[in-house]
């Protein structure tokens, strides 16, 4: 099975001397080389022993993947290339998908080229282990996978639905829907897959599953519990937020809602981003059981809506592409690597508190798909414009995924793991 796993730093043991200086009064140049030579020294025995002691993996660029030991048996899954593969993937069809969303449909609203369900994600150092919807059907047999956050993991988690309806007969799965939470369930097995709509994590105005699209966002980064209690016995808890975070402030709410003395105060990124990681981690630290529940946290999912990024006509975006990127270690303007660099440092908090959370690394190898996007590619739920129809681009969604497509791979990631981490 590949595996992620740290590199083991050892620090080389020196014999310290002091040796008196014939010079006390010697020249300023030397002090500054000793002085700069301690600090130096200082800062690698500090970035060691984080790396050793706390489990801190730093991001370059937030695109890094965690540190790995080459060896038979181990690889980093997250750094690789895409490799055209039109025998072995898709891995479904999406027209035969039960449960296929027509905002990730493209194939029903009209797109011509599919050649983006054919691109299977190659690891440098190992190969993926295929999907097997029975397998992990067994792995999750009286068990909950419940994906936690956007509209992006709802993405991904109806990837995941779709890779595993197929192994069920029509009589013994179901889906239904309470609230913010979904739940797809196959009966043979007591296994249920679902989403919880949590776009912020904490609570926030933008929390209805459905009309969630208003002016002013404003965030109680201190309180999760409304949303928290939904999760606290699941077997796997997938969570991601990023996207609703994208601006320089966000209006804060000390107080509830529904109380007229709540205090209000804008507070600018990271910061904001930051305190509700603080209170997400905090409630993870209390309620969950490590013992029980494995967690993972989905780094950024790159957009691509400015075709001047990728050396394209200004003005333009994913509307059109039909190919990957190929220039390695491509990287966009829209993924922020201090937004992931919080992700990093709260999560290294936590493991040091004996809670583990992986990181599901999905940035830099979605950074290459500009052209996996739904484009114009799917339901409408607004009439267009003359405008707007004379220019395609103007409504294009160059955020979302076309299913088949790349977040199958982030689930492929997700099956590696769950059976590294059940075998």
């Amino acid at each position: 099975m590949c595996q992620i796993s740290k590199m083991n730093h050892q620090m080389p043991k020196h014999k310290h001397q002091i040796v008196p200086n014939p010079k006390p009064w010697g020249s300023i140049r030397s002090s500054l080389h000793s002085l700069i030579a301690v600090l130096v020294a200082t800062l690698l025995v500090a970035t060691v022993y984080l790396t050793q002691e706390y489990g801190v993996q730093f991001l370059e660029d937030c695109t890094a993947s965690t540190t790995v030991k080459t060896s038979e048996d181990s690889c980093n899954l997250f750094s690789g290339k895409w490799v055209f593969d039109n025998q072995s993937y898709p891995l479904y069809k999406g027209l035969q998908c039960t449960y296929m969303s027509d905002q990730l449909a493209c194939e029903k609203f009209g797109r011509k080229d599919l050649s983006f369900q054919n691109w299977r994600w190659q690891p440098h150092q190992c190969d993926l282990p295929r999907f097997n919807a029975t397998a992990l059907l067994e792995r999750l047999r009286n068990k909950r996978l419940v994906y936690v956050g956007d509209s992006l993991n709802r993405n991904q988690w109806v990837s995941m639905v779709c890779l595993i309806e197929s192994a069920v007969p029509p009589e013994l799965k179901s889906m239904y829907t309470n609230g913010s939470l979904t739940t797809f369930k196959a009966t043979e097995y007591n296994a249920t897959i679902e989403f919880y709509w949590a776009p912020l994590l904490v609570e926030s105005n933008s929390d209805h599953p459905m009309n969630h699209r208003l002016p002013e966002r404003i965030v109680r980064v201190q309180a999760i519990e409304k949303h928290a209690r939904h999760w606290t016995d699941a077997d796997f808890l997938v969570f991601n937020s990023y996207l609703w975070w994208r601006r320089s402030m966000m209006s804060v709410l000390w107080g509830s809602f529904e109380s007229s003395d709540g205090i209000y105060r804008e507070v600018g990124m990271p910061r904001v981003y930051e305190m509700a990681l603080k209170t997400w981690s905090d409630w993870l630290e209390v309620h969950v059981n490590p013992n029980k529940t494995k967690l993972f946290f989905v780094s950024m999912s790159p957009t691509h809506q400015s075709a001047e990024e990728w050396g394209v006509t200004t003005g333009e975006n994913c509307y059109g592409e039909t190919e990957p990127i190929k220039e390695e270690g491509y990287k966009g303007n829209a993924s922020d690597p201090k937004m992931m660099r919080v992700v990093e440092n709260v999560l290294g908090e936590l493991k040091t508190r004996g809670l583990d959370v992986q990181i599901l690394n999905i940035t830099q190898l979605s950074e290459y798909r500009k052209e996996g996007h739904p484009s114009i590619y799917r339901k409408q739920w607004d009439a267009l414009t003359e405008k707007q129809l004379a220019k395609p681009s103007s409504f294009a969604d160059c955020i979302h995924w076309c299913l088949p497509g790349v977040p199958d791979v982030w689930n492929e990631l997700l099956y590696a793991y769950i059976f590294q981490m059940t075998g």
